[in-house]
């Protein structure tokens, strides 16, 4: 007598015993789904890290040199700290004459490739300023800076590299 191997059925409960695999190695629709929906998020992961709006991180010390259209060339000490686009921290410029010499807060945003930051002087009387840079690439930018709340005519160019 003949024996007929391929009508072999399998009950439901020995597919639940197999882990959704099926004769053949076939995954089950349930098993199939959930193995689709993980690629699903892994794929969307990956992709949320690979957005083009990534802001550059400035948080650290800069030091460069300003060239003041009123007093000549000095020097300039930013320290920057950094919550997604605003930017916090302090400034110093020296100038060979310590009349000149100014420091104070400073907060701005940063919008790759432009940055906009307000010196503001914390001496009464002091000029504080506005600054429009270009970031050059992580560890430079440069720019010009204009002054408000200021009776002398003073602005120039700053030119600042990441310590």
């Amino acid at each position: 007598m003949a024996r007929d191997e391929g009508a072999r059925t399998q009950a439901p409960q020995d597919e639940r015993r197999s882990c959704g695999v099926q004769e053949k190695g076939a995954l089950s629709g349930t098993l199939w789904r959930r193995y689709a929906q993980s690629i699903v998020l892994a794929l969307a992961l990956a992709l949320l890290g690979c957005g083009g709006d990534d802001v550059p991180n400035l948080a650290g010390v800069w030091t460069g040199t300003l060239q003041d259209n009123f007093v000549g060339t000095g020097s300039i000490l930013l320290t920057i700290g950094q919550h997604d686009t605003q930017l916090t921290g302090t400034w110093q410029s020296t100038f060979p004459d310590p009349s000149n010499n100014s420091s104070g807060d400073l907060s701005g945003t940063v919008n790759e490739p432009s940055l906009a930051l307000v010196l503001s002087a914390s001496k009464s009387g002091a000029c504080s300023f506005t600054v429009s840079a270009h970031i050059d690439d992580d560890n430079h930018f440069s720019g010009t800076y204009a002054p408000f709340n200021c009776s002398r005519p003073q602005g120039g160019n700053l030119d600042v590299t990441r310590q």
